[in-house]
């Protein structure tokens, strides 16, 4: 497990030293994504579980949320959740 500046715990593979492949981020929330990771960003189709037991699964594309594809699992009642979700998306990597 990597501890990365921005609070988040990162368990997975690297390529040229940038998070790629498979893995699990934990972002200080606690909120995990587990999925893809290309070139230090979320990637594919993958999950974000929140410790409410929410879960938010959608499809990524270069650590973007593809419009239309996010199907909640008990919708998250907090904005805090879709911020959470914004911010997962844009945060780079300095692995």
């Amino acid at each position: 497990m990597k501890y990365l500046f921005t609070g988040s715990k990162y368990i997975g593979e690297y390529v040229d030293g940038r998070m790629e492949g498979k893995a699990k981020y934990i972002l200080p929330t606690e909120t995990i994504y587990v999925g893809e990771m290309k070139d230090g960003v979320f990637h594919g189709e993958r999950t974000l579980y929140f410790p409410s037991g929410t879960q938010y699964d959608a499809v990524w594309e270069n650590g973007l949320v593809w419009l239309n594809s996010p199907i909640w699992t008990h919708l998250e009642k907090s904005p805090r959740a879709i911020t959470i979700v914004e911010t997962a998306s844009i945060t780079p990597s300095r692995g």
